[in-house]
């Protein structure tokens, strides 16, 4: 019972405030990447490589290389040690465009399904894990402007702490984005993701609203050169779950909507194509998450390792590190 209870309890701080936690589904608001992470989860304007496919699809567009990402969690190890979170990613560029795709996989492990009134386990080794499976596909529409678009599968398998049997659920949704990029010193991106119908855990009898998320951002390059770059980026992120009772709400709502909004900002040094030096900060004033994120990351012969650390947000001790692994070719 001790890790069915943990597994609820990290779902709800996964969503962190309550309009979020009334969303089913909450592992699609998990920001994969370690470079997006390393710079306060600020990359849907910048979306350059297979990161896309989760942030932004119309980043894609603007690829010219093939690129494969992998990210690998040992997710809140100071919560309960057994949850992984997996994010495969790849992009393929085509004429005016590309097309891509990902895969999400995030287990908390074994779970106690049963106890009996003596305390004696009388079911277990059952595994709760969510599944997205993602195709993309990005087209400019000139050399300033591009939109991209994505349909996801999503399948979750739970155990819920008010019922002693897993629970199964299944739906579908879509993405969408833009990327502006009228110069080489600003770039301006937008994606609104998850539009889907609600998700319905049968055995539970529960109907969940999905993740619908709008983010937006904007992308300074102040002094591009062939030798070093510096990037600078913002960005807000709305969970849409309840927006229009929110609006109602007049004035009240507004202000709530606007602590309701996540924020960051994030910055990249990069230096001749080889190092790569990150930070960022993040704000969720309702969830009550707030703090600085690090990250850095190595990059050879189109092989580039990503590292971060974002345990400073949570109110519990963790140790809380990203790994990813990029290829381009």
């Amino acid at each position: 019972m001790k890790k069915l209870v943990a597994s609820a309890i990290f779902f709800y701080l996964l969503c962190s405030d309550a309009k979020a936690s009334e969303a089913g589904v909450p592992f699609l608001m998990f920001y994969p990447g370690a470079r997006a992470n390393g710079m306060g989860a600020v990359f849907t304007t910048i979306s350059d490589d297979a990161l896309a496919t989760y942030y932004n699809d119309a980043g894609m567009a603007f690829q010219q290389k093939h690129n494969i990402g992998l990210t690998y969690v040992n997710l809140l190890p100071g919560l309960y040690t057994g949850m992984y979170y997996k994010f495969l990613s790849y992009v393929h560029p085509i004429r005016d465009g590309a097309i891509g795709g990902h895969i999400i996989w995030l287990t908390s492990g074994n779970t106690t399904l049963g106890i009996d009134e003596y305390g004696n386990v009388i079911e277990e080794g059952r595994k709760t894990s969510d599944l997205s499976v993602k195709i993309s596909y990005a087209k400019k529409l000139n050399k300033e402007l591009s939109i991209g678009i994505g349909a996801k599968y999503i399948y979750s398998y739970l155990v819920p702490v008010w019922i002693t049997r897993p629970g199964k659920a299944n739906s579908w949704a879509l993405d969408a984005g833009l990327l502006y990029i009228p110069s080489k010193v600003w770039q301006f991106g937008m994606s609104l993701q998850n539009m889907g119908p609600n998700i319905k855990y049968k055995e539970a009898g529960v109907l969940d609203p999905l993740p619908w998320t709008l983010r937006t951002g904007l992308a300074w390059h102040p002094f591009p050169t062939k030798t070093e770059e510096f990037t600078v980026s913002i960005e807000l992120t709305k969970i849409l779950v309840g927006l229009l009772d929110d609006l109602r709400d007049g004035s009240d709502g507004f202000k709530y909507i606007w602590n309701d909004t996540w924020k960051g900002i994030g910055g990249e040094y990069i230096i001749k194509d080889i190092i790569f030096l990150r930070t960022g900060h993040f704000w969720d004033t309702i969830g009550h998450r707030e703090g600085w994120t690090f990250g850095g990351g190595v990059k050879f012969y189109g092989f580039r390792i990503d590292i971060s650390r974002d345990s400073a947000l949570y109110d519990f001790p963790t140790d809380d590190w990203r790994f990813s692994f990029h290829y381009s070719f």
